[in-house]
């Protein structure tokens, strides 16, 4: 999977994602629901996610945001894989546990989510709404060690 490549982006998205320009992908991808509506994920409510957290799921979560984000908010035992950039190449490993994608608010796991799915991977889930809608429905920020 090559993020960048097998995507058709909106305008000026993949310039801001080689730039590594976060403020510029998250303009340009809250207005692209058209171009998500393709792209057809496995996806995973909070209230799924919050159930796998408590009961002791065996996940692995990948945090897509941008270094420095995944930095100053940290989501615990995340990896963290930038704009999913190189995200297929990690997971190959990773068959028996369930893949859940985390970014800012859902879509660039969407893309990342279903390009995955198209190669193979069945494990794969997406987080709805990403780390915004987990923040709005819980007041602590996603920062548990339950999740290996």
């Amino acid at each position: 999977m090559d993020i960048l490549n097998d995507v058709k982006w909106p305008k000026g998205v993949k310039e801001a994602i080689i730039n590594d320009d976060v403020e510029t992908v998250k303009k340009l991808m809250k207005s692209a629901d058209d171009f998500l509506f393709q792209f057809k994920p496995k996806i995973i409510t909070v209230d799924e996610f919050k159930d796998i957290i408590n009961n002791g799921g065996k996940i692995i979560l990948f945090d897509l945001r941008d270094k420095k984000s995944s930095n100053e908010n940290p989501i615990n035992n995340a990896i963290n894989v930038p704009y999913g950039i190189g995200l297929s190449e990690k997971i190959k490993t990773l068959n028996d546990k369930k893949i859940i994608l985390i970014c800012f608010a859902g879509k660039l796991s969407i893309v990342a989510g279903d390009l995955l799915i198209n190669e193979g991977f069945d494990n794969v889930y997406v987080l709805q709404g990403g780390i915004m809608a987990y923040n709005q429905q819980h007041v602590n920020p996603l920062n548990t060690d339950n999740n290996k």
